[in-house]
C-alpha cells in the first residue's frame, strides 16, 4: 500500500515541479542568486507536500470504509445521499448498487465533505461521477424551520464541496409526501415526466387523462407548491456567504410514507385545499423506492476523472506555467526590442559630422549585430522562444545603420608645438654665443623640427625686463640667430627655411616681478609656420635673417 501512495504522491509534484523550474530558469529574469534561492525553496516545499499527502493518506487507508464498497472501475454516477428517511432507504449496507449506477448513504449534509475526502483518497477516478441527493420528507417534519435548516445545511456545504472536487456536483432533490400512491415524477429543466412502475416513461399530460389518476392531482398540484414555496426558496435564497443551488432535477412521489395529522406535510395540505386522509396516521406504507431514474439523467453529466482533484490541481498548474512563459516571452521580447531600439535612436540623433561620438555608438550597435549573429548561429534563448523571437528583423535594422556610417577624414600633418628653451641653458648671461654643452639640448628639443616644404621655421628670442630694452631687444635677436645658425649647419638646412625675431622683453610669458617668472620669461622659442612659398627647392628667395616685424 505504501508504494502506490508515494508514487500517486510523488509524481505530481515531480511534474509540477519540473514546471516550475522551467518557468524560473527559462523565462524569468531574476539574479542567478534569487533563481537558486527560489528552487531551493520551491524543493523544500515539494518534499514537505510528499510527505504530508504520504501520511494523510496512510493514516486515512486505516480507516477507510465505505470507500471499500466501491471500485475504481465503476461505472454510472455516484450519487451520496443525505436528507430523512435514510435508514428506511438503507436498511442494511450503506451502497445500493444498480446497472445504472450506485447510492451512496453519505447521513446528513455535514458528513458531505468527509466522505468526498475519503472517496479521493481511495476511489479518485471517481471523483468525476459523484453526484448529491438531498431527501425531503415533510411528513417527518412538524416544524418548518427545522426542514429549512436541513436545505440551508446542504446549501452550505455546496461551497466546500466545489473546492474538493475542483467543479460544481450535480444536485438531485428527492421529495415524497404522505397521499394516494401515485408514480415518480421528475422534473428536468422544463420538461416534467412520469415514469411509472412496469410501465415506459410518460408526459405528465398523458398521465393526467387516465381517469384513475384525476384524484391524485390535487395533492400532486399542492405538493408542487410545497416544494416551490418552502423548498426551492430555501436553496435558491440569495446569500452573501453561500451562493444558491439551483437542482439539477426533481423527483416527487406521493404514498408511500407514514404520517400524522401533526406534520407539516398534512397541516400544509389542510390548510390550502382542505384534504386530508382519514386513516394517515395509520394506513401501512410500502418500502421506499429509490429514483433511479436519476441515474440515467445524470449519465451524460459524469464519467471517471483520473487522477481526481491533484491531476486537475496538476493540470491547472501547468496549463499556468505555459500561460506565464508565453507572458514572460512577451515581456522579454519587447525589452530586447527597446533595447536595441533605443541604440539605434541614439545612432540616429547623433550627427555623422561628431566623428568621437559616433564611433562609440557605432561599437554598441557592432555588438548588438554580433550577439544577434551568435543567436541566429547557435539558436536564440529559451526566453526569447515560443514563435514570438524578432531577431532577423533587428540584426537586419542594425547592419542597415552600420552601412551609413561614413568615417571620418584622413587627419593632415599637424605641425609641431612650439620648442621653448631656456636661454641659461644655451647662452652666459648678457652673451649670445652657444656655451659648451649645449649641444645636447638642442639635440633634445629640436628632434620633431624638421624642414618641410611650405613650412617656415621660425627662431624667436625673448628676455626679462632687466638692463636696458633695446639691448634686451638686440641680445635676443643674436641669440635667435645663434640657434639658427646651429640648425643650419647640424641639419643641412637652407637658410632660406629660417625666419629670424627678436622681441626682448615685449612679449613675457610670466611676471618680471619673481626671480621664477624672469626665468621663464628668457627663452628662445621654435616653431613652424604654414607658407606657401617657405622652403622650396628652387627659384625662391631666401629667409631674411632679420626683422621684429617678422611672424
Amino acid at each position: 500500500m505504501r508504494q502506490p501512495l508515494m508514487v500517486s504522491a510523488l509524481l505530481p509534484a515531480l511534474i509540477s515541479l519540473t514546471a516550475l523550474m522551467w518557468l524560473l530558469w527559462s523565462f524569468i529574469p531574476f539574479p542567478l542568486a534569487i533563481r537558486g534561492l527560489i528552487t531551493v525553496v520551491m524543493a523544500a516545499v515539494a518534499c514537505q507536500l510528499v510527505w504530508t499527502t504520504r501520511r494523510r493518506r496512510a493514516r486515512s487507508s486505516e480507516s477507510a470504509t465505505v470507500a471499500a464498497l466501491l471500485s475504481d472501475s465503476h461505472q454510472g454516477p455516484v450519487v451520496l445521499v443525505c436528507g430523512d428517511g435514510l435508514d428506511a432507504l438503507f436498511p442494511t449496507q450503506p451502497v445500493r448498487h444498480t446497472a445504472q449506477g450506485a447510492w451512496l448513504r453519505a447521513g446528513n449534509a455535514g458528513e458531505l465533505c468527509t466522505l468526498v475526502r475519503e472517496l479521493q483518497t481511495h476511489r479518485p477516478a471517481l471523483t468525476g461521477q459523484l453526484a448529491v441527493m438531498y431527501c425531503c420528507l415533510a411528513d417527518k417534519h412538524n416544524d418548518e424551520a427545522v426542514l429549512r435548516a436541513g436545505l440551508k445545511n446542504l446549501r452550505q456545504q455546496i461551497r466546500p464541496l466545489t473546492s474538493l472536487t475542483g467543479f460544481a456536483l450535480p444536485v438531485l432533490l428527492d421529495c415524497r409526501f404522505s397521499g394516494p400512491d401515485t408514480p415518480r415524477v421528475i422534473v428536468h429543466g422544463n420538461h416534467p415526466f412520469v415514469c411509472p412502475e412496469n410501465a415506459p416513461q410518460a408526459t405528465l399530460e398523458e398521465w393526467q387523462q387516465t381517469a384513475n389518476n384525476l384524484l391524485a392531482l390535487p395533492v400532486l398540484n399542492e405538493a408542487v407548491a410545497f416544494i416551490r414555496q418552502v423548498v426551492m426558496d430555501e436553496l435558491t435564497k440569495p446569500d452573501r456567504l453561500f451562493p444558491p443551488v439551483h437542482p439539477f432535477a426533481v423527483a416527487l412521489r406521493t404514498g408511500g410514507v407514514a404520517s400524522d395529522r401533526e406534520a407539516l406535510w398534512p397541516q400544509w395540505l389542510y390548510r390550502r385545499s382542505r384534504l386530508h386522509w382519514p386513516d394517515v396516521a395509520h394506513r401501512g406504507t410500502s418500502a421506499p423506492r429509490f429514483a433511479d431514474p436519476l441515474l440515467a439523467l445524470l449519465a451524460p453529466c459524469t464519467a471517471p476523472l483520473q487522477g481526481g482533484k491533484t491531476a486537475c490541481r496538476v493540470i491547472i498548474l501547468l496549463l499556468c506555467c505555459a500561460l506565464s512563459a508565453l507572458g514572460f516571452s512577451i515581456a522579454n521580447n519587447q525589452r530586447l526590442i527597446a533595447r536595441i531600439g533605443g541604440d539605434l535612436a541614439c545612432w540616429n540623433a547623433v550627427p555623422m559630422t561628431q566623428y568621437a561620438p559616433k564611433a562609440r555608438l557605432l561599437d554598441v550597435l557592432r555588438q548588438d549585430a554580433l550577439l544577434l549573429e551568435r543567436w541566429q548561429r547557435q539558436g536564440e534563448p529559451v526566453r526569447y522562444g515560443l514563435g514570438l523571437y524578432t531577431g532577423p528583423r533587428l540584426w537586419l535594422a542594425l547592419q542597415q545603420a552600420i552601412d551609413t556610417y561614413i568615417p571620418p577624414p584622413a587627419p593632415h600633418d599637424p605641425a609641431p608645438h612650439t620648442v621653448r628653451l631656456d636661454s641659461l641653458s644655451l647662452f652666459d648671461t648678457g652673451q649670445w654665443a652657444l656655451k659648451p654643452g649645449s649641444t645636447k639640448v638642442l639635440v633634445n628639443a629640436l628632434m620633431g623640427i624638421r624642414a618641410k616644404p611650405g613650412w617656415l621655421i621660425v627662431v624667436a628670442g625673448h628676455t626679462d625686463d632687466v638692463g636696458d630694452e633695446r639691448a634686451n631687444q638686440q641680445l635676443s635677436l643674436k641669440r635667435a640667430q645663434a640657434v639658427r645658425d646651429w640648425m643650419r649647419d647640424t641639419g643641412d638646412v637652407p637658410e632660406r627655411c629660417f625666419a629670424v625675431q627678436g622681441y626682448g622683453e615685449s612679449r613675457p610669458v610670466a611676471s618680471n616681478a619673481t626671480a621664477a617668472g624672469r626665468a621663464l620669461n628668457r627663452r628662445v622659442e621654435i616653431r613652424l609656420v604654414p607658407q606657401a612659398d617657405a622652403c622650396q627647392a628652387t627659384g625662391d628667395t631666401p629667409a631674411p635673417p632679420q626683422g621684429d616685424g617678422a611672424d
